[in-house]
Order: C-alpha cells, then sequence, then structure tokens
C-alpha cells in the first residue's frame, strides 16, 4: 500500500507539474518575461490624463489572451522611435510602417484612418487646395516623430525646407497652437482632435480638407522590437491580432470610445505582412 500511495503521489505531481507547464506554454509562445511597451497622448487611442483609451484596451486583452506581462511607460512619439531603435522598448502601439522602421521593427497592422487638414477660417477665410497652401504663407503644425499619408509627408518636407513648419511635442499640444493662434494649419485624424476640440467648435472655427488620394489611407500597427522577438514569436503575435479582427474583439473595443460607424471605418481590413516583409530590408 505504501508503494501504491508513493506511485499515486508522483504521479499527482506529476499531473500539477504538467498542467503548470501547460498553464505556462502560451506565454513562452510569445514572451520570454515582462513585454515594455510605450503608450503616447492620441486622442481616443490614448489619453495621458484619464490612462485609458482604445490602445489600453487592446494591450489588456492581450496580456489577457498571451499570459505576458506588459509593462507600460508613457513616451513623447519622438523618443519612443529612439526607444525602440536602440532596444529600450519592446513594444509600441498605433505605428505607421516605414523602410528605416522595418529594419528595427515587426510592424502587425490592426488599425486604419485617414488625416485631415484643419485650418482656421480667420487664417484663409476663402476656399484653400493643397498648391494654395504651399504657395502661401501659412504656418503647419506637425507632432515630431508623426508619420502621415505620403502626400502630406511630402509637403511637411518641403515646408521645412522654407522654415514654415512648427513641431509639438504631443497632438494635444498641437491642437493647443492651433486655438492660441501659433500656427494656421495642422494635420489631424477625427479620432483624434474630437478629444480635444468639440464639433461645434471645429464647424465655427475651422474649415476642413481631405487632400489625400481615395486610395490612400495611414494604417496603425502595433510593433515589435527585432530585438526582442524572433520572427516566430512575431507571427503568432500577427495571428493572434488577425483573430481578434476577425472576432470582432477589436471592434467592441473601439465602439467603447468612438460610435459603431467610425469603429467599422477604423479597422483595418487590409493585407497582412508576407514573409518578405517580417525579414529585414537590405
Amino acid at each position: 500500500m505504501k508503494t501504491i500511495g508513493r506511485w499515486l503521489g508522483v504521479g499527482v505531481f506529476a499531473g500539477f507539474c504538467l498542467a503548470k507547464l501547460a498553464f505556462a506554454l502560451p506565454a513562452n509562445e510569445y514572451c520570454t518575461g515582462p513585454v515594455r511597451i510605450a503608450l503616447f497622448e492620441f486622442g481616443a487611442m490614448y489619453r495621458i490624463a484619464s490612462n485609458d483609451g482604445i490602445d489600453v484596451g487592446l494591450i489588456d486583452m492581450l496580456e489577457k489572451r498571451t499570459g505576458c506581462s506588459f509593462e507600460r511607460v508613457v513616451r513623447p512619439r519622438a523618443r519612443i522611435w529612439k526607444e525602440l531603435e536602440s532596444g529600450t522598448l519592446d513594444m509600441a502601439t498605433a505605428a505607421v510602417r516605414t523602410p528605416e522602421r522595418s529594419r528595427y521593427l515587426f510592424f502587425s497592422p490592426y488599425m486604419q484612418a485617414r488625416n485631415v487638414v484643419l485650418v482656421r477660417r480667420s487664417s484663409a477665410p476663402t476656399k484653400l487646395t493643397l498648391a494654395g497652401l504651399e504657395a502661401g504663407a501659412l504656418r503647419m503644425g506637425v507632432v515630431r516623430g508623426f508619420r502621415h499619408e505620403a502626400v502630406y509627408d511630402d509637403l511637411i518636407l518641403r515646408m521645412k525646407a522654407i522654415d514654415r513648419v512648427t513641431e509639438a511635442v504631443d497632438v494635444a499640444e498641437l491642437l493647443r497652437m492651433l486655438d492660441r493662434k501659433l500656427v494656421d494649419v495642422v494635420l489631424s485624424q477625427p479620432v483624434v482632435y474630437a478629444q480635444y476640440v468639440s464639433p461645434e467648435v471645429v464647424s465655427r472655427d475651422y474649415a476642413v480638407y481631405d487632400w489625400a488620394p481615395v486610395a490612400e489611407s495611414v494604417v496603425g500597427s502595433l510593433v515589435f522590437s527585432r530585438q526582442r522577438f524572433t520572427p516566430e514569436q512575431f507571427k503568432r503575435w500577427d495571428a493572434l491580432l488577425q483573430s481578434l479582427l476577425r472576432d470582432g474583439t477589436i471592434t467592441k473595443i473601439l465602439r467603447q470610445y468612438v460610435g459603431p460607424e467610425q469603429a467599422r471605418e477604423l479597422v483595418y481590413d487590409g493585407p497582412r505582412l508576407t514573409d518578405e516583409v517580417v525579414q529585414p530590408p537590405p
């Protein structure tokens, strides 16, 4: 009987160990320790003052699904890029892919949006065109470290060359600059600026232009440091994000902060990254 008891004890202990291993395995597939992820002031995506937003809901869901522990930090956007490149950050939210960034990051898209141009009516009382903006004397405000549709990024470069661009540390400061008449024009997305400027003020004080080609939009991705994650780990994260898009989880998170119609528009429905893109550029 003692022998049987000992074997039963060994079996129970082995079963307990296997159960613990099975519970731990999903986290091991995604991470090998705490994940340091950066958030930044970005309207409904994240508000520092209330410490909530769409990206907070997404991170909470990823933590639940993967078993990974997230260390959340808040940074200005420009600093986030530097820390991702140096390897002191592991992940970040709402990132726009560029060839340069792809050298040190993996990109998993989850949102899509279009920037519009807000122009103070008192600065440009008549209808404005993209060419007219560039040829005139209006001053543009941008957030340091932000990327936009290609047509706007090209415009910003040209206006920087003639010293007609003022940079803000974040979007809240950018819209304060517009309100205080320090700049005449800014780029932003409705999901962002609606958190800082009421519809009544927008309608009264600003003209809204959409000059980007119809086919262009900004794709926001979760980004993963190539120094921290292997291609195989990234593919697991990307597959998880795809499943959250397919089963409506991300739409549900969006609807907590924006209306149903806008939530549907914001959900990314384009192609996923190919194996070629997963590999760093030459």
